[in-house]
């Protein structure tokens, strides 16, 4: 077995740093020592819920990145040495059965079938990886189903958040020439930097600017974001099928091109031990981007 630190969510919304015990890994469990974690919006939203009666303690994160340190006799997808990263969709219904996907820890155990090796010589960032396992998996299939409606017409990206940032970059890495980003004010900034053309606020005349298209990233978990301009043709980037293969073949091909880069949609960073801190200022909407939980392995 193997000691490893955990953020536990307790009942009434306390997450505790706790130390335990993680089995060795069998059948096509993949052990991984994590060195980063995204913070979900779903994951956030968990806080609420463990208000509820009979809330059993729980290790949120639904994606992040490590190296694989044992497989189980079955794993055929990747090997010790690996350097991977992990994901679920937020909507899997798995993610709510048995949370296969806990990230939030030093030492995860995880099916084959959430994990996928990248390359190690790709990004000089490597933390930024954390966000590959879900989000910019998300973001790369966003901005293939637009290539192929067109890459040439202006696409508008709502939210302020990591999907949000995400999915701007990958347009850009996916050759749309116009992104507009519609986003609070306080994550203008952040929308310009991952490639977005133009930043506007709620509100704002879509069509003026040329926008038919738009794809709704929005992860706000409260207060609600509000309605959208129904003149535009929205997507709900949260309810599309996913490659995940071949989403990872596409940002492989991005980055080893330096034409993306995850870290444009990281907001703050934080330890394990800041947790809390990190889950409550994602609650209350002060962050531009994602944010990211950057894990020392414990020694």
């Amino acid at each position: 077995m193997t000691l490893g630190r955990m953020a536990v969510l307790q009942p009434f919304g306390f997450l505790a740093i706790e130390e335990v015990e993680v089995p060795a890994p069998t059948g096509h469990q993949v052990a991984i020592e994590m060195f980063a974690a995204a913070i979900a919006p779903a994951d956030v939203a968990l806080l609420a819920r463990s208000d509820e009666p009979g809330w059993q303690p729980l290790v949120p994160g639904l994606e992040g990145a490590g190296v694989v340190t044992a497989i189980g006799e079955a794993v055929t997808r990747v090997k010790v040495g690996d350097q991977v990263v992990i994901g679920t969709a937020s909507d899997d219904s798995a993610a709510e059965a048995g949370r296969p996907v806990s990230t939030w820890t030093t030492n995860a155990l995880v099916d084959e079938k959430y994990v996928a090796a990248f390359p190690r010589d790709i990004v000089t960032d490597r933390d930024s990886l954390g966000l590959l396992g879900a989000t910019a998996l998300v973001a790369a299939t966003l901005a293939a189903q637009a290539v192929k409606s067109g890459a040439g017409e202006p696409i508008v990206v709502a939210g302020g958040g990591g999907l949000a940032l995400a999915t701007i970059a990958a347009l850009r890495a996916a050759g749309v020439t116009t992104v507009i980003a519609l986003a609070p004010g306080h994550a203008h900034a952040a929308a310009a930097a991952a490639g977005a053309d133009s930043c506007l606020a709620a509100g704002a005349n879509l069509g003026a600017a040329g926008a038919r298209r738009g794809l709704d990233c929005r992860e706000e978990i409260s207060p609600d974001p509000g309605a959208l301009d129904p003149a535009i043709t929205w997507t709900d980037a949260h309810a599309q099928p996913l490659d995940r293969d071949r989403a990872i073949a596409a940002l492989t091909e991005w980055m080893a091109s330096g034409r993306f880069s995850p870290g444009v949609a990281i907001g703050k960073r934080y330890t394990i031990e800041q947790i809390n801190e990190a889950v409550m200022e994602m609650e209350g909407g002060r962050i531009a981007g994602g944010g990211l939980v950057v894990v020392e392995p414990l020694k």
